[in-house]
């Protein structure tokens, strides 16, 4: 068995090479260990510094769909996002979270999309952005599906 070396950004869990998104945050693994995973975790309080790199603000809550689509673009435009999810399956809502330091630039980006919604642009190009989009999602999912059988495989064998 490999000895975990990739961690989540976002709470510092430690999974093994090959992992690619947290389980818990659905956020891209990185190969640094984050400074909360050495220090104890997220949930120490090690004084202000590091409360200060860990606050988050919630930028709204949307339907699962619609969170996956705007967490793939605040991705996309260099932000770290985490989604805490409530309720069930395929109806949970999400809530998209932003390091205070980012959520100024994340507030753009989503209202930006926002009015990109009010006018809908019913061009070809846009049609097949639009597909692109939705399969890069689904692309992720399965990615995270892949992720939690390999773990569920590891734990197993």
């Amino acid at each position: 068995m490999s000895t975990p070396n990739v961690w989540c950004p976002a709470c510092g869990a430690e999974y093994t090479v090959g992992s690619r998104y947290c389980n818990e945050c659905r956020v891209e693994l990185v190969f640094e260990s984050p400074p909360s995973a050495t220090n104890g975790g997220p949930d120490m309080d090690n004084g202000d510094e590091a409360a200060d790199a860990t606050d988050l603000v919630e930028l709204g809550e949307y339907p699962r769909l619609h969170a996956q689509i705007l967490r793939r673009r605040l991705e996309t435009a260099g932000l770290s996002v985490m989604v805490e999810w409530t309720g069930p399956g395929g109806s949970a809502l999400g809530t998209i979270l932003v390091p205070d330091s980012q959520a100024e630039f994340a507030e753009a980006v989503i209202n930006e999309l926002d009015v990109d919604d009010e006018v809908p642009d019913s061009s070809p190009e846009a049609y097949i952005a639009r597909i692109e989009e939705h399969l890069g999602v689904v692309g992720a999912l399965l990615d995270e599906l892949r992720t939690r059988l390999d773990q569920t495989e590891t734990d197993e064998g």
